[in-house]
């Protein structure tokens, strides 16, 4: 018989299958028994039977490094057909990889800024058509480079307009204006645009209304934002010149 391990050489602590090989002396007939594996004179398990093709197996590992005598003993069913067998082998067992683990750690500080940047240059005439008037904002541009992603948000309110020329003393209320967000198509991921504002229902002056925001966790990169502004000219508003303006402004952190 014959006697083969795999793989050889083995490692400390990893599995090696050991084959047992019964061959016949004559014929073709395959004996029938089991292969008792050794290593020294220590058995390996329990015997193991030898299947129809004259191999017996088993799987073990070994604990230490070195050379271990290996040896597989074939005890036949029947003594008077088959004669008993053994084989040797003799196996280096290398000792495992040495290696270790390091915990590692790093703590990344927050960086970035947050900036509103608006065109405040620029004088935004609206353009009357009947009983309103209307323009598109200036640009309104939000830059948000913090790795802490606190979220945004961008509002705006407007103050009342105040009549010159024959309007001299005349008003028409902020809350004539109102608005339709823009910039949908260069907002920064996670960016949502606020909703329409008409104009008188409620309109922008009482209270503000948001431009665009950004939940917490979002909002990273630039926003150029603006809006289509419409103002509800009331029908007895005195004829003449009138100037407002809309403050936009910033919350830098949600909640």
């Amino acid at each position: 018989m014959t006697l083969t391990a795999s793989p050889n050489p083995a490692t400390v602590g990893h599995a090696v299958t050991l084959t047992g090989t019964v061959t016949p002396a004559t014929g073709t007939t395959r004996p029938t028994g089991s292969v008792q594996f050794e290593v020294g004179a220590t058995a390996i398990g329990s015997p193991v039977a030898v299947d129809s093709s004259g191999k017996a197996t088993t799987t073990t590992t070994f604990a230490a490094a070195g050379t271990d005598a290996l040896s597989a003993v074939f005890t036949p069913t029947n003594p008077t057909a088959f004669k008993g067998s053994a084989a040797t082998l003799s196996l280096t067992v290398n000792p495992p990889p040495s290696s270790g683990t390091i915990p590692l750690a790093t703590t990344v500080p927050v960086t970035g800024t947050f900036s509103l940047t608006v065109d405040a240059t620029d004088t935004v005439t609206l353009a009357v058509s009947g009983s309103s008037a209307k323009a598109a904002t200036t640009s309104v541009v939000v830059s948000e480079t913090r790795n802490s992603y606190p979220g945004w948000s961008v509002s705006g309110q407007a103050a009342d307009f105040s009549g010159s020329g024959p309007a001299a003393g005349a008003s028409i209320s902020g809350n004539q204006l109102g608005w339709a967000p823009t910039g949908g198509a260069s907002l920064a991921a996670g960016v949502t645009l606020g909703g329409i504002v008409t104009p008188a229902a409620p309109g922008l002056g009482t209270t503000a209304a948001v431009l665009a925001s950004a939940p917490a966790g979002s909002g990273y990169g630039t926003s150029e934002l603006g809006a289509d502004l419409t103002l509800a000219i009331p029908p007895a508003a005195t004829e003449g010149d009138y100037s407002g303006a809309l403050t936009v402004s910033a919350v830098t952190a949600l909640p």
